[in-house]
């Protein structure tokens, strides 16, 4: 065990000097996620505070005091023993990694205090429009326990967290009735189609549908990022973007299909084909991600974890060296937020983080100025973000 709790404080000092590996990043990852004392264990030791008081401190510095001034602020929390242990064995390490990379803060370049307006910035939530086929707007996130009927026979069971589509009987017409759910930036959503295929939307994000499917095939168009499940029936499921589209029979997978962003398709199980403008195509197998540039009809295929491309339906924000901009681009959707850098080198510095997706965006910029390379400051709801030279 205490093999192990070295290991941990090992792969944490890594974490914090920026020289951790792909496969300590996986171990470390796995210890967070075992039980909450652990992830807020690792929070409480990568604290701005803790690391610029033992930067001060770093000519003096004593592993055994600072595992006392550690010991002192856990016990506070009543964390268990476990973690107290753990804790100590970190502080051996820990501490003066943590001190080696703040010092790399330039004289002058301190950053300022964040302001009260990151009360401003908030997660987003439960929130969407719904349009239906007669042109009528359902605001979603103050409707709740309502049956809506349409023309068809379909019952749409609408509340403020999902929409469920119930097939109808027997379709009486042979034109289709479309409806279009809008999710707006800051906003999330989910919904059942009447064939039993689930989606969940991410911010920024449309689809359109028919309120029950043709016979030959089940087709969606979609802007934006959403996560599927689509149920066996039979019929194709064809998700049409404006960069690519996806056939599938019976799978689950991610499509991420900004305007002006790469288009990517993430599966997770079952198969997909993925199509472009031009029809060139290829078929996906899992843990395999097709990447398409906008403008091009070239498809690029890679293998990928796919708990970094899904991470959002399970409240997460995860990322690994990826580049500022491509951080700041997600974040700013949920958060409903504007991002400004001091200049284009900013955009291409890269990071990893993972935290809650729910969380408020104080942790995260603070994560962000503890890596000693950028410095940032909050002005209402938009954030500036500096290159530390």
């Amino acid at each position: 065990m205490i093999n192990q709790h070295f290991y941990i404080a090992k792969l944490i000092a890594r974490y914090l000097s920026d020289e951790i590996g792909e496969e300590e990043q996986a171990v470390l990852t796995r210890w967070r996620n075992e039980s909450p004392e652990n992830e807020r264990l690792f929070q409480e030791i990568c604290k701005e505070e803790n690391i610029k008081q033992n930067m001060q401190k770093r000519q003096t510095f004593h592993a055994e005091d600072g595992w006392e001034g550690v010991q002192r602020k856990i016990q506070r929390h009543r964390f268990r023993n476990r973690i107290l242990n753990i804790c100590k064995y970190a502080a051996i390490f820990i501490f003066p990694v943590a001190i080696a990379t703040v010092a790399i803060y330039k004289s002058g370049n301190e950053p300022q205090p964040l302001s009260q307006a990151t009360e401003q910035i908030v997660p987003g939530g439960k929130k969407a429009v719904l349009i239906l086929d007669n042109g009528e707007a359902i605001d979603l996130k103050s409707t709740s326990g309502v049956e809506l009927k349409e023309k068809d026979g379909t019952v749409i069971q609408v509340d403020s967290i999902a929409l469920n589509y119930q097939q109808a009987p027997a379709r009486t017409s042979e034109k289709l009735a479309y409806n279009k759910v809008n999710v707006p930036r800051g906003g999330e959503y989910q919904l059942t189609l009447s064939d039993g295929s689930k989606v969940q939307l991410n911010s920024m994000s449309s689809i359109r549908f028919p309120v029950q499917f043709a016979q030959d095939r089940r087709l969606v168009e979609l802007e934006g990022e959403a996560y599927f499940e689509v149920s066996k029936t039979g019929q194709p499921f064809i998700v049409q973007t404006k960069g690519m589209k996806i056939e599938v029979l019976g799978t689950t997978f991610n499509i991420s299909a900004y305007p002006d962003e790469e288009y990517q398709t993430t599966l997770v199980s079952g198969s997909v084909k993925v199509q472009t403008e031009n029809g060139s195509n290829r078929i996906l197998k899992p843990s395999e991600q097709a990447c398409i540039t906008p403008g091009s009809n070239q498809i690029n295929v890679r293998n990928v974890d796919t708990a970094f491309y899904t991470s959002w339906i399970h409240g997460k924000i995860n990322f690994k060296d990826q580049r500022l901009d491509d951080i700041m681009k997600t974040l700013a959707r949920w958060y409903d937020m504007d991002v400004v850098y001091e200049n284009e080198a900013t955009k291409e510095l890269r990071f990893g983080c993972y935290v809650n997706r729910y969380n408020e965006i104080t942790p995260l910029v603070k994560l962000l100025e503890q890596t000693g390379r950028v410095t940032v400051t909050v002005e209402g709801k938009t954030i500036k973000i500096f290159t530390n030279h």
